[in-house]
């Protein structure tokens, strides 16, 4: 099934309904111009570089300051995604042990009442 967003030279031959075997999809995709999501991207993306370019060229700064502030600039970033990351492991951690926790505490609530259902029984 098509969407009608796209114009029909843009169309890719896949149908959502009707799946193709084998990776025919992926080929079919690949023959296919580049969206125009892509395209805007792309041009973000091009644009935004060609930026950086313009202002580390004509920036104040001699080329050896500039080096020692993208450094220092990179260093920081790393040490910031570093501890973002460590914060996150925690965060992980703690989640997984108080989902154990609950969980144990379920698992036994669940025996404690079969036990109690079971010696009813008998």
């Amino acid at each position: 099934m098509h969407t009608d967003r796209r114009r029909n030279d843009e169309r890719d031959d896949f149908d959502d309904e009707n799946p193709p075997e084998g990776g025919a999809e992926i080929e079919a995709r690949k023959r296919k111009p580049m969206s125009e999501k892509g395209r805007a991207v792309g041009s973000l993306l091009f644009g935004f570089g060609i930026g950086v370019g313009l202002a580390i060229l004509f920036a104040p700064q001699s080329g050896e300051e500039t080096r020692e502030w993208l450094s220092a600039s990179a260093e920081d970033q790393f040490y910031r995604i570093r501890r973002r990351g460590r914060r996150l492991v925690f965060e992980t951690q703690d989640l997984l042990d108080r989902g154990e926790q609950q969980l144990n505490r379920a698992v036994r609530t669940g025996r404690n009442v079969l036990e109690s259902v079971a010696s009813k029984l008998e």
